[in-house]
């Protein structure tokens, strides 16, 4: 079985569900630092994750780590961040100054061909 050379992360999870907002970033720090191309891309709710001041204040439980820890690991070991501009700008009001150092804007487009790729695991959040 020829064995997939990138995964894609589809982030549809956004801010009002904290416990399900961290587990696509652990999965994507991981594969990412297994070497393998690794990819999110946030839609629907997920570019509410990405707005400033969010991923500093969200955690899973009173005390526990913030969001902003598992989005630098992530980077940290290489996972590329696409929020989807569409959903940033006409749900959330996000504009470019918006994202996350690390992250950049793409449209459908580019997660289309993205997840059509044989070459591509998609897991979606």
């Amino acid at each position: 079985m020829e064995q997939k050379k990138r995964f894609l992360f589809v982030v549809s999870t956004g801010a009002s569900e904290p416990k399900k907002a961290f587990t696509p970033f652990y999965y994507a720090a991981a594969s990412a630092s297994m070497g393998y191309e690794t990819y999110m891309f946030f839609l629907a709710e997920g570019p509410s994750l990405l707005k400033k001041g969010v991923a500093e204040n969200l955690r899973t439980t009173e005390g526990g780590e913030p969001l902003k820890k598992v989005i630098d690991l992530a980077l940290k070991n290489g996972a590329k961040l696409l929020c989807c501009s569409t959903s940033a700008k006409v749900i959330w009001n996000m504009h470019e100054g918006d994202l996350p150092e690390g992250v950049d804007f793409a449209g459908a487009v580019t997660l289309i061909e993205m997840a059509s790729d044989p070459q591509t695991s998609v897991l979606y959040f």
